[in-house]
């Protein structure tokens, strides 16, 4: 059973039905599909909707049992699995594109295009500590909160009419059901009784602790079953749930087929990793080389695959710069329900790997070791780790635009987190908790992205400030007067550089040791990226690409501009995205390894371009996926 999400869990029966002749002695292999969500009732007190006025909530006072918009809630239950759930709040139709299409497709059928472009969708997904995942799409609505989908397990569900989980005035006493299909075509049945009561406690959990419980909660008895009288298959779900208002379902105990089942919840501040250590993948910048080439780029599409639905293809729009894991998986943020995505990428397709909802806007990503890091419009900073479980939140004092950056730790397999605020105040965090270890104003608002080089952490300010600090303690090792930057680099080791382009135009290399300046230069332009690879300081503009000696800042050489700049630590190789094609130059003479063309067909209104494992990838904000092996 599930408390605070439905989630999949193996372990409350075996795998699968047997034949016709024993079917009803043992548990089909779907059922805990079917549990968790039925055992689950959670929406928040309001609709998220950033920059808009949210409708008034639709479910009546059963609405007030729900969690808001992006909250976690973390339950054990009776095996001893752990289960992290969080909770997406949604309106209209973005609440139903996270879901197979099979399930998109029914829902508009059943519902038709007007009423589901007005409705407010509830969707809790969960993972276990096994890494297991599953998702349940309910609406609120005249008839009180609703399960009306399930995905992720050997078998899915759509019920159609959507199961009643509580009517919209629920109060002690009352009682109610529900019958229908389970699945398309009415493959399956379902029927199901409800009935509320006083929720009197204690409750505890599977190690005798009780649960607490806040003002209002109320007690659900159930009783529900899934047959297909045809296969002579049939289950039977008898279950005591509490929900409390604003946490959802705190505790429940049953039975499936008669043998035992629960959930509890537990409240820790943060999660501790599961200890799983992502194979790091080869990267880009150590296969750049003179002798280096570009496969032929391939779009790839970005699907879902589901146990049961299949493969459907994922839609949506992507505003935020993404970034790649050690493992080399691609991170990227989906407006449409405002997902964290992982994406692993193959020659053919791009998969989800796992998804993560951290609640509000997600404003930037970034990754640290085995952890997915985010930024949220709510000024929060979650933490994922290689699995897909929310670990932690950390509340800034303002938003955090520029991506999170991932700082050495000492011995520690995970890196730390630095983060700059707009408030100007830059923290850097525990990777395993979240929690602060050192926090510096810099005086003014944050501008430009974060650059973590050797033991300095770079941040650049409204007040045309470039400040170093000690990545260790926080202390200000240097600040200079620069001027407006746009784009930031460094390099640690023999060149010990930092290179920042103004806009003013103007291109400054400072030592990194002291900050003083080296040498400066123009350019002409809007400002596409700075890298220091190797001996080179190579600056993008869309107008001009240019190699400078990073000693001197001598000119080596020039090319034509173009909208990003790829490289890695000390190759002599840069790659160059234009419009229409990929470009591999030399750094050191500008000569012309490798090109490839681009299929133009996108109608984005901005790219992205990043290494991603031993591939280039371009990432339109229409969703386009475009990747370039080096062979």
């Amino acid at each position: 059973m599930t408390t605070g999400g439905a989630e999949p869990s193996p372990e409350t029966a075996p795998e699968t039905a047997g034949p016709r002749d024993d079917a009803r002695s043992r548990t089909p292999a779907w059922v805990p599909w079917v549990v968790t969500p039925l055992v689950v009732l959670m929406l928040g007190t309001a609709l998220d909707a950033v920059d808009l006025v949210a409708p008034e909530v639709s479910g009546g006072s059963a609405a007030r049992f729900v969690p808001p918009d992006g909250q976690r809630s973390v339950t054990i239950d009776a095996q001893g699995v752990q289960n992290v759930t969080e909770h997406t709040r949604s309106i209209g139709i973005e609440g139903i594109f996270a879901a197979p299409s099979t399930i998109a497709a029914n829902l508009l059928g059943s519902l038709g295009d007007e009423a589901v472009r007005s409705a407010q969708w509830w969707r809790s997904s969960t993972v276990t500590d096994r890494g297991e995942r599953g998702a349940d799409l309910f609406r609120l609505s005249s008839d009180g909160v609703t399960q009306v989908a399930s995905w992720g397990g050997p078998i899915g569900f759509v019920f159609e009419p959507a199961i009643v989980l509580l009517p919209p005035e629920v109060q002690p006493g009352d009682a109610w059901s529900s019958t229908g299909s389970a699945l398309p075509g009415g493959v399956l049945t379902y029927s199901a009784e409800f009935a509320a009561l006083r929720a009197d406690g204690p409750f505890t959990d599977q190690e005798g602790r009780e649960i607490p419980l806040t003002g209002g909660c109320i007690g659900v008895e159930s009783t529900v079953r899934i047959e297909n009288v045809d296969e002579g298959i049939s289950t039977t779900l008898a279950e005591s749930t509490v929900w409390c208002p604003g946490r959802g379902a705190v505790w429940s105990s049953g039975t499936v087929d008669g043998q035992p089942a629960g959930r509890a919840e537990v409240r820790p501040g943060a999660l501790e990793p599961l200890g799983r250590t992502a194979t790091a993948a080869a990267t880009f910048g150590s296969l750049l080389d003179p002798a280096a080439r570009l496969l032929p780029g391939r779009t790839l599409p970005i699907a879902i695959t589901d146990p049961f639905f299949g493969a459907s293809d994922v839609t949506g729009q992507y505003p935020v710069a993404p970034a790649a894991t050690a493992d080399g998986r691609l991170v990227v943020v989906n407006d449409r329900g405002d997902d964290v995505q992982v994406l692993a990428l193959g020659r053919a397709q791009a998969r989800l790997a796992w998804f993560g909802h951290p609640g509000g806007t997600v404003v930037a990503v970034g990754t640290a070791g085995d952890l997915v890091v985010a930024t949220t419009s709510r000024r929060q900073v979650v933490a994922y780790d290689a699995a897909g479980r929310r670990l932690w939140n950390w509340a800034a004092d303002e938003l955090v635009i520029a991506a999170p950056v991932a700082v050495p730790a000492g011995g520690s397999p995970t890196a730390d987190i630095v983060v700059a605020a707009r408030s100007g105040t830059v923290t850097r965090l525990d990777a395993r908790t979240g929690t602060a270890r050192w926090s510096q104003s810099l005086g003014a608002d944050a501008r430009a992205e974060v650059v973590v080089v050797d033991d300095l952490v770079l941040v650049a300010d409204e007040r045309e400030r470039l400040t170093a600090l000690d990545a260790a303690t926080g202390a200000v090792l240097w600040l200079d007067e620069l001027g407006l930057v746009v784009e930031l680099a460094a390099a640690g080791g023999p060149q010990g550089i930092v290179v920042a382009m103004l806009e003013s135009g103007e291109v400054i290399a400072l030592d990194r040791e002291s900050g003083d300046e080296r040498w400066s230069t123009g350019y002409t332009g809007l400002a596409r990226g700075v890298l220091v690879v190797g001996d080179a300081v190579v600056v993008l503009t869309d107008e001009a690409v240019v190699a400078l000696d990073a000693g001197g800042g001598a000119v080596r050489w020039r090319g034509a501009g173009g909208e990003a700049l790829v490289g890695e630590g000390a190759a002599s190789v840069v790659a160059i995205v234009r419009a229409a094609d990929v470009e591999l130059r030399s750094t050191a003479d500008g000569a012309v390894i490798d090109a490839q063309p681009i299929d133009t067909a996108s109608i984005a209104a901005s790219r992205s371009a990043l290494a991603v494992g031993a591939a280039l990838v371009v990432l339109e904000s229409d969703g386009v996926l475009r990747r370039w092996e080096l062979r």
